[in-house]
């Protein structure tokens, strides 16, 4: 009986170790991904579109620079604040941030911060549509994007983060996504 507790015990301070391990291994890696997204930030360009892989999809936004605006609305008044523009749902106190709704009316044009949005994912130049169309020039990219902040009624089929993107970029509204 002792030999069979011996044993257990071992079992389990070996799959406890594991674990450590295993965690100490995805500080480490989770540490390593956020120096890389800070030097990488400092490397972008205004209207760069940024790519943020996801596991079952890729967010993308436009980097517009460090901003803090005041856009009117229907005489409403709205504060965006960050570096990338991009699509998002609009906030609720039970939500995830970045998190898109299927459902139109739950989406909109926003500021976020490149940090936020990156959160554990490797971000990316998105530039290969460069190839096919001819960008538009920076500063026009980067009006196109704030002209929309605050827009309502994108979605996840029709008119997605990669479509809005591409729009600002290229002045096309097409996503590798939704095919």
């Amino acid at each position: 009986m002792e030999d069979l507790v011996r044993i257990l015990c071992q079992h389990v301070f070996a799959a406890i170790n594991d674990v450590r391990n295993r965690t100490s291994q995805q500080v480490a890696l989770d540490k390593a991904i956020l120096n890389r997204n800070r030097r990488f930030a400092q490397l972008l360009d205004i209207g760069d579109k940024v790519q943020f892989p996801r596991k079952i999809y890729s967010h993308y936004g436009i980097f517009v620079g460090r901003m803090n605006v005041t856009i009117e609305q229907d005489n409403i008044e709205q504060q965006f604040d960050g570096d990338i523009a991009h699509l998002t749902d609009l906030p609720t106190a039970q939500d995830l941030p970045f998190k898109v709704s299927i459902r139109p009316e739950n989406n909109a044009i926003q500021l976020g911060h490149f940090m936020d949005i990156a959160d554990k994912s490797v971000a990316l130049k998105n530039h290969e549509l460069d190839r096919i169309y001819l960008p538009l020039p920076n500063e026009v990219i980067r009006a196109k994007a704030i002209k929309k902040l605050g827009d309502v009624g994108y979605n996840l089929f029709f008119g997605n983060c990669e479509h809005f993107a591409n729009y600002c970029r290229y002045n096309r509204s097409i996503s590798n996504q939704d095919e």
